[in-house]
């Protein structure tokens, strides 16, 4: 039973899941505040969270580890940078489009592997690639005229997805060293939420004294869920491979799809559908040996 929920797939699927929830709640709180806000709640909240689980998941010991470099380094493109753009993405082009153009992560994963990790490209990997690309194209096609959203809307997302096919092989390099997953996630967070702050007092010229409740609410669950979902994610790194994980992790689009049309909250077309299926099944191709 225990070597079942220390599972890497396993682990990487309720990752997916929690992550998949977690862009539903974020819609919901960008209703009331910016993406850049909203990142900046849901930063500090994880942040929170894994502040009360540190005393009892942190050795003195891995202090001395360089892996501890490579986490905080990490920090300072994830989630500061993915997430802003993600829930940029998710403002203006709605939820189920936003994340199934951030699934193609694994494809920037798979081209890190190719080159930092000398690993070949398999007929599977090529062919999920093209699968996830065509994925997006049907997602942008709109002969109908009926798109609310502007091409130039996918940069936020292909950006978010470009940070996290870096944070999952940074991840993978840091953990091969310190098998702390704990310690990957807490360290990153730790130096985003750090520059989320700096950046919103910069930005606003203070920081505030109040925030929407609405904002408050939706974002710090949001959060909660991520800060899960990223122990999970590094858990499954320490055990298994990047071009195993990183796939399943970005199927998240498949949860946010049953979980929108469980909730009502999300208005899907068949092309939505069309394009979410062939994206996914091109991540899971990559997956493949």
């Amino acid at each position: 039973m225990l070597a079942l929920l220390s599972s890497p797939v396993l682990l990487a699927t309720l990752s997916a899941f929690l992550f998949g929830a977690s862009v539903l709640s974020s819609k919901r709180g960008l209703l009331h505040v910016d993406p850049q806000t909203g990142s900046m709640i849901s930063i500090c909240t994880t942040v929170v969270i894994y502040g009360c689980l540190a005393p009892f998941l942190v050795r003195a010991e891995y202090w001395s580890s360089p892996a501890i470099w490579i986490f905080m380094a990490n920090g300072l493109i994830h989630p500061l940078v993915s997430m802003t753009m993600s829930f940029e993405a998710t403002r203006r082009m709605g939820a189920m489009v936003s994340s199934t153009v951030s699934s193609a992560s694994p494809w920037f994963s798979t081209l890190g592997a190719l080159a930092l990790l000398g690993e070949r490209l398999t007929a599977s990997n090529l062919l999920g690639t093209l699968a996830t690309v065509i994925g997006i194209m049907i997602l942008t096609y709109d002969p109908g005229g009926t798109r609310t959203w502007a091409r130039s809307d996918l940069l936020f997302a292909l950006l978010a997805a470009a940070v996290r096919g870096s944070n999952n092989l940074m991840g993978k390099f840091g953990l091969d060293i310190l098998p702390v997953p704990f310690m990957a996630a807490w360290l990153s967070f730790s130096v985003s939420g750090l520059g989320s702050v700096l950046i919103y007092r910069l930005r606003t010229g203070a920081l505030p004294r109040s925030l929407p409740r609405g904002g408050l609410r939706w974002f710090s669950l949001t959060g909660a869920g991520i800060s899960m979902a990223i122990l999970c994610m590094y858990a499954a790194l320490a055990g298994g491979q990047v071009v195993v994980i990183a796939p399943i992790t970005a199927a998240y689009p498949v949860f946010t799809l049953l979980l929108s049309l469980l909730l009502r909250q999300e208005v899907l077309s068949g092309k939505i559908v069309l394009g979410t299926l062939v994206a996914v099944a091109g991540v899971v191709l990559i997956s493949l040996k």
